[in-house]
């Protein structure tokens, strides 16, 4: 009974709201209906632009377009940048960043050559808004910043829309800071943020900046200050009667629970109120959160009809989100092919004459300088084309000579390393026979030059050629590996050798096996790479076993 009454409460607060929303911008239009001069008209265009952009956002733009044309009309610099920021602001309200962000550039640069401080910290501070929604954090920071050296810059003391303003730039430098994991600054930032807020006694800013800090020590671990802070920010909300804080608020605290402390009973209430909210108000972004986090608290705890009465819920609002944005994108495409018309209708009626005169001459030039530069272009693509395919060509023929080079440069360091150790071998044999028969006091350095030769030998040919050959065909063993994992490491090594093109001979020089023992080797090794009663060679397959790669 209790939450039925809040319910209707909550029910009838956003009813009134919008009612006097409605009534507000019902009083701009009969006031444009009976403005006296275009100057009026264009103020009153220009407010009630700012008033409907969120609640309809292309009627918004035919008025902030019209506020437009008239600012032109009278050369009314100041207005014009105040319609061309209307209309930026509806165009980022809807998505539309690219319009938004060239809109926005000509506020700056028109606010620039004024040297109007106010408008270029709201040309900069919105273009940072738009990186920011496009999670380009870099960009974002940068104008953000170039806002706030405005702001700085101006005398703000006595303004509440100014301080606001720069309030809110601070909370949202913040965000920045916390999301990129600079803690120390985001926390400087947001206790800015809130001293302006308090000054403005803006609660609206004050609970964004509250919910934000929450954020930030729930990131840095501090689970007390973040409930704290999130709990300041829900009872703000309800004393200001903010149903969409609200909603938002009771989100949080429900993830909150879940994440921080598992804890789903004391989780499950906040979301059950975040989502009662969200669809009084149709605020479907939190509904949609929340019945996710509520799904998962139900399936939990073995919940399992309200887990799928929830989970058809979240997918409801899904794919309504879903339908809603293919919707207002179509229709911002539409709304943006009229305006485009129109203004291609208004010029035209101003300058016809001149108009389809030059558009004649100018379309008959840039028609052949198009044909021109298509034909340029054409013949150095197929130019370029023609050079890279053969550097490309040139390049693979020096790769494999390269590649085939090093192949006898292994091979032939592999043998002249097994040479050096025979001859080390044949000298010390012969020097110790020789040591028989000299005289006692010549034994000594005679011994001494056997140990100095054997000091020299390398015993671990096979290493050394491991390593050498990996060097060479880094890719061979892995993709060996891959195709035939069963191969034993002495049947890896022969594959080594024969994809060197090694002979049975130099092979068994470094293997120190018998002719013989190497053949039934190699037998075996078909067998096992599936070669056995086919035609394929042996060390031709080898060496084309990673030509893929």
């Amino acid at each position: 009974m209790v939450r039925l009454v809040c319910a209707l409460l909550l029910l009838l607060l956003l009813l009134s709201l919008q009612v006097k929303a409605a009534s507000q911008a019902d009083s701009l239009r009969v006031a444009l209906q009976h403005a006296k001069s275009d100057e009026e008209r264009m103020r009153v265009s220009l407010a009630l632009a700012d008033k409907i952009y969120n609640s309809d956002p292309f009627q918004a733009l035919e008025y902030a377009a019209e506020a437009v044309r008239l600012a032109r009309k009278f050369n009314a610099d100041s207005s014009l940048i105040a319609a061309y920021s209307s209309q930026a602001k509806t165009y980022l309200h809807l998505g539309n960043y690219s319009r938004a962000l060239e809109i926005y550039q000509v506020v700056i640069h028109d606010a620039g050559e004024r040297k109007d401080l106010y408008w270029l910290a709201v040309g900069y501070g919105n273009m940072g808004s738009v990186y920011y929604f496009q999670r380009d954090h870099e960009n974002a920071l940068k104008y953000y910043l170039l806002s706030l050296d405005q702001y700085i810059a101006m005398t703000s003391a006595g303004n509440d829309k100014r301080t606001l303003h720069k309030g809110n730039l601070l909370n949202n430098i913040g965000i920045i800071y916390s999301e990129t994991g600079e803690y120390e600054k985001a926390t400087r930032y947001y206790s800015e943020a809130y001293t302006l807020s308090k000054e403005t006694n803006d609660f609206e800013m004050m609970a964004n900046v509250l919910n934000n800090q929450g954020t930030l020590a729930g990131d840095q671990g501090d689970n007390a200050l973040a409930y704290k802070r999130y709990n300041e920010a829900l009872e703000l909300r309800k004393k200001n009667h903010d149903m969409l804080g609200l909603a938002r608020s009771n989100n949080n605290l429900g993830n909150f629970y879940i994440e921080h402390y598992q804890d789903d009973v004391h989780a499950e209430p906040h979301l059950k109120e975040a989502i009662a909210i969200g669809q009084s108000i149709a605020a479907w972004q939190v509904v949609s959160s929340s019945s996710n986090l509520l799904y998962g608290v139900y399936k939990r705890h073995g919940k399992y009809k309200e887990a799928l009465e929830t989970l058809e819920l979240h997918r409801q609002v899904r794919d309504s989100l879903f339908n809603e944005e293919s919707t207002r994108k179509i229709a911002q495409l539409e709304m943006q092919f009229e305006f485009d018309k129109q203004q291609r209708e208004l010029e035209a009626s101003q300058k016809e004459k001149e108009l389809y005169f030059w558009s004649g001459v100018i379309g008959l030039v840039l028609l052949l300088v198009i044909v021109s530069l298509l034909f340029i272009l054409q013949r150095n693509k197929t130019r370029r084309s023609e050079l890279e395919q053969a550097h490309l060509k040139l390049e693979k023929v020096n790769l494999q000579n390269d590649l085939v080079l090093k192949d006898k440069e292994l091979t032939t360091n592999i043998m002249n390393l097994l040479n050096k150790n025979e001859l080390i071998n044949a000298i010390s044999e012969k020097l110790l026979d020789l040591k028989q028969h000299v005289a006692a006091d010549l034994q000594g350095p005679l011994q001494k030059v056997v140990l100095d030769l054997q000091s020299n030998l390398q015993p671990e040919l096979w290493q050394e050629f491991e390593v050498r050959f990996q060097q060479v065909h880094e890719q061979f063993y892995k993709t060996l590996h891959e195709k035939f994992p069963d191969l034993s490491p002495h049947e890896v090594r022969l594959c080594a050798f024969l994809k060197l093109n090694m002979t049975t001979k130099e092979i068994s020089a470094i293997t120190h096996q018998n002719a013989k023992s190497i053949d039934v080797a190699r037998t075996r090794l078909r067998k096992k790479l599936n070669l056995t009663g086919t035609e394929h060679n042996l060390v031709t397959f080898l060496s084309q076993i990673d030509k893929s790669v």
